[in-house]
C-alpha cells in the first residue's frame, strides 16, 4: 500500500464468554499490518457511530450483539450510506443463518 492511506476496519463484536474474546483476537491480528487502522465497539450501536466517524472501508460486525441484532445493524448502515464490505459473524449453526 502506498503513502498513508490505511484500510480502515470496524469490528463490532460483544467478546461474549464462549466466543473466546474473537474482538481482541481480531484486532491483534489486523493490527500486525500497518496497513489497517482498526476500532473496536462492543455494541451495535457504538459500532455504527465508529462506521460513520471512521469512515470504515470494511465492517465485522458480530450477529447477536447485545443491543441490537447485527443482521439489524447492518441495514441502519446501509441505510446510513455505507456501500462497503460487511462480514457478520455467528455462532449459530442452521443452514441460513451461515449463508
Amino acid at each position: 500500500m502506498s503513502g498513508s492511506a490505511r484500510t480502515r476496519v470496524v469490528i463490532a463484536e460483544d467478546e461474549a464468554i464462549i466466543r473466546l474474546d474473537l474482538r481482541e483476537t481480531l484486532v491483534e491480528q489486523f493490527s500486525l499490518h500497518e496497513e489497517f487502522a482498526v476500532s473496536e465497539a462492543a455494541t451495535a450501536t457504538a459500532g455504527i457511530k465508529a462506521i460513520k466517524a471512521d469512515h470504515a472501508d470494511l465492517v465485522i460486525l458480530d450477529v447477536n450483539l447485545p443491543d441490537m441484532d447485527g443482521r439489524e445493524a447492518c441495514k441502519v448502515i446501509r441505510r446510513n450510506g455505507y456501500k462497503g464490505p460487511v462480514i457478520l459473524l455467528t455462532a449459530q449453526a442452521s443452514e441460513a443463518d451461515t449463508i
